[in-house]
């Protein structure tokens, strides 16, 4: 797990300096994502998969919390990376939206779930 927050920061503006851009970088990364879901979003996804021993990231509209074993550690988001996770749950950046299925491999929609 990163043991600053500074770490943390420099991977989220390493995405980019506005929302716009972030959505492109996560979409050549392939960081997918569900609406609405601190826990499954796209920017808790890429930082679950750049930080070395971040167990889980947890993302709100202003900060995010990245869990590990052994530790907890709240980060304010930059606010292009705000503004970005505002937008997408509001409905922009529909190429970064996973559809959920179920086993019968039939989308199940946020109603239903």
């Amino acid at each position: 797990m990163p043991d600053t927050t500074d770490t943390i920061t420099k991977a989220l503006t390493s995405l980019g300096a506005t929302a716009d851009e972030i959505a492109e970088t996560l979409v050549i990364g392939g960081w997918r994502g569900l609406r609405n879901d601190a826990g499954a979003c796209p920017i808790s996804r890429y930082l679950t998969s750049v930080l070395p021993g971040a167990d889980d990231v947890v993302t709100g509209t202003a900060q995010l919390t990245v869990l590990s074993r052994h530790a907890e550690l709240d980060v304010d988001l930059p606010p292009a990376v705000e503004q970005f996770v505002r937008a997408f749950d509001d409905g922009g950046f529909p190429d970064l939206v996973v559809t959920v299925t179920d086993a019968q491999g039939d989308p199940i929609d946020d109603l239903t779930r």
